[in-house]
């Protein structure tokens, strides 16, 4: 019983190597998936909670947040669930408010309710979790096995342009646009650099490897992994 979690650049065939492995392991992937937990968990709907997905706060929200907590805004790490909301600075729309049974989430709220899920799952077993700093929230799990998926640009670029029939520049925008948030989601509530290679067992790059390479050495990786844990 173990999960293996996957954090990937945009463009690196993330899903298919999840599925490939899943395939080979007997294991359930949650990429979008996880948004259908993670509002049972918080009891809201999936468009709330896809909201806030791996969004980190905008600078508006980062300055407000370092208001109501008496630090700089460079100083801000993980908090309390709720304290914005306990401000008079949190000001939910007044339709919304009106309905009954609404349940209204933030940024940390968000961020709790993936958390429990993902450690939940974790606990269930046989997952893999794409994305979402699964490596972070589970980095103290003996049987997690964590990997980062890489690719050059140029190549990621390329498939991008051609699967999503964009041109070459969009292509490369988009690219550098989900990094980018990517990055920002997992400095901002976690303090880490999402490229730092130590956070992983593995860092493989799909575009020299392929999919079904790159799944094999995952699935080896994985059973190496708790079979060491088996022997100590």
């Amino acid at each position: 019983m173990g999960v293996i979690t996957i954090s990937r650049q945009y463009g690196t065939h993330a899903l298919e190597v999840a599925q490939e492995v899943a395939k080979q392991l007997n294991f359930e992937v949650f990429d979008k998936e996880l948004l259908t937990y993670i509002a049972a968990e918080g009891q809201t709907q999936e468009d709330e909670v896809a909201k806030y997905d791996e969004t980190a706060l905008s600078p508006l929200e980062a300055f407000l947040r370092s208001l109501i907590r008496y630090a700089p805004a460079h100083e801000i790490l993980g908090w309390t669930p709720g304290a914005t909301r306990d401000s008079i600075l949190w000001l939910p729309d007044q339709d919304r408010l009106r309905q009954e049974g609404s349940r209204f989430l933030d940024h940390e709220e968000c961020l709790r309710l993936t958390q429990e899920v993902i450690r939940k799952l974790a606990k269930r077993g046989n997952v893999i979790v794409i994305g979402r700093a699964g490596a972070l929230i589970l980095q103290d799990a003996s049987d997690a096995l964590h990997i980062k998926l890489v690719a050059d640009l140029n190549w990621r670029v390329m498939r991008i342009a051609q699967e999503q029939n964009l041109t070459v520049q969009k292509a490369k925008e988009k690219i550098l646009s989900e990094d980018k948030r990517r990055s920002k989601y997992v400095w901002q509530f976690y303090r880490k650099d999402w490229e730092d290679p130590t956070l992983y067992h593995m860092v493989l790059n799909v575009g020299k490897l392929g999919v079904k390479r790159t799944a094999q050495l995952i699935v080896d990786g994985y059973r190496s992994l708790i079979s060491a844990s088996a022997a100590q």
